[in-house]
């Protein structure tokens, strides 16, 4: 019988022992992703528990609110499927409320003779500024599709996803330079500054707030941007009409 010397017998051993810690280790760490996985799922369904009776019990603010709590990344996890369905389903439940809500306060401001922009009269002399806007910086790893807005300042932003964000917006003249925006007659991403002929607030039902500067391009469409660097070079929003 051929005799396996002493040293490669020790290597062989200590190869496979190290191959079936490696094993054990990686068996470990997608043991571990796993119960994350798990316990966040469990957090999230407790979110959209909350969120859903808030609902039910007509406090739709506070239901959205509520779904602030889950990260949107989370629902794009595997597993998490009806839970995103159930997100979307609440979060445009509330939002058709709370604008059917703000319409009625809206017309009754404005029976009452009141001033107050949530009335959202603003629009009326910067009719070029409504309308339907496409997202410029195409990105089918972002959200964002579409924008509309309409003449009593509802605003609704249509996502890649099938879900929308629904908001009231007002606007107001401003002449303010430096803006960031894109070169939209270029059909490229080199950005350029530019002068704000308007500044558009948008209260989103959620609560969260959003300005848009407004200007007309070279060729005469609405432009709105929100301004911000995105990654460095790029501009985070620009909507084109």
């Amino acid at each position: 019988m051929k005799k396996i010397p002493a040293l490669l017998s020790i290597l062989t051993v200590a190869t496979i022992g190290l191959a079936g810690c490696g094993s054990s280790q990686a068996n470990q760490s997608a043991s571990s992703s796993s119960s994350k996985n798990q316990s966040k799922l469990s957090e999230d369904e407790g979110v959209i528990k909350t969120a859903r009776n808030l609902n039910e019990d007509g406090h739709y603010q506070d239901s959205n609110k509520a779904l602030n709590g889950i990260a949107i990344t989370d629902l794009s996890k595997k597993g998490f499927g009806s839970l995103k369905a159930e997100y979307f389903q609440i979060q445009k439940s509330n939002d058709a409320f709370l604008l059917k809500q703000g319409k009625k306060q809206n017309q009754a401001a404005a029976n009452n003779g009141s001033s107050n922009l949530s009335t959202n009269d603003s629009f009326s002399n910067y009719s070029k500024f409504v309308g339907d806007y496409s997202f410029y910086n195409y990105d089918s790893k972002r959200p964002q599709s579409d924008l509309v807005i309409d003449s009593d300042g509802t605003v609704v932003q249509e996502n890649n996803d099938g879900s929308s964000y629904h908001g009231v917006a007002t606007i107001s003249a401003t002449n303010q330079s430096g803006i960031l925006s894109y070169d939209v007659t270029s059909g490229t991403n080199n950005t350029k500054s530019i002068n704000a002929n308007v500044k558009i607030d948008v209260t989103w039902s959620n609560g969260e707030n959003e300005t848009y500067y407004g200007y007309t391009s070279y060729d005469n469409y609405p432009v709105l941007t929100d301004g911000k660097s995105y990654k460095g070079d790029l501009v985070n929003e620009v909507w084109v009409q």
